[in-house]
């Protein structure tokens, strides 16, 4: 059994502080989510660094977060599968409706989507620090 360097955050907390801070804390959330994932899969999230998609995703009023949030997604899917994790369902197209609606919604359904990728990861960690199972 191995012990996970990976912060876990609880999904409420991403969504209540995500809240209470205009979105702010999703600045943080996101950098680290992109270490996380870096260090998970050994890839970047969409090829480029979090900096570089900072500012795509400004420069393009989010239309690039869609894309990124997609890619995180599908990461954390495609790593579940590569590691013979049981993975409950690609979640990337629930990040892009949300992440559309956001429009509608004033970015609300954004920081939805970065609590259920955050669940992800931790059920990611917590399945990854359970071991294989003991047969006997």
């Amino acid at each position: 059994m191995t012990t996970s360097p990976f912060e876990k955050r609880d999904p409420g907390i991403v969504l209540v502080l995500s809240l209470f801070t205009c979105g702010f804390y999703l600045l943080y959330w996101y950098f680290r989510m992109y270490e996380e994932l870096e260090e998970l899969t050994g890839e970047p999230v969409t090829g480029t660094g979090y900096w570089l998609d900072l500012l795509f995703t400004i420069l393009s009023c989010s239309i690039y977060g869609i894309w990124v949030d997609y890619r995180i997604s599908q990461q954390l899917h495609d790593y579940e599968i590569a590691q013979n994790l049981p993975a409950p369902g690609d979640t990337a197209n629930i990040a892009v409706i949300l992440d559309g609606l956001a429009y509608f919604s004033g970015g609300l359904s954004n920081y939805v989507t970065s609590a259920l990728q955050q669940d992800q990861l931790n059920k990611i960690m917590q399945k990854l620090d359970q071991g294989p199972p003991v047969s006997f």
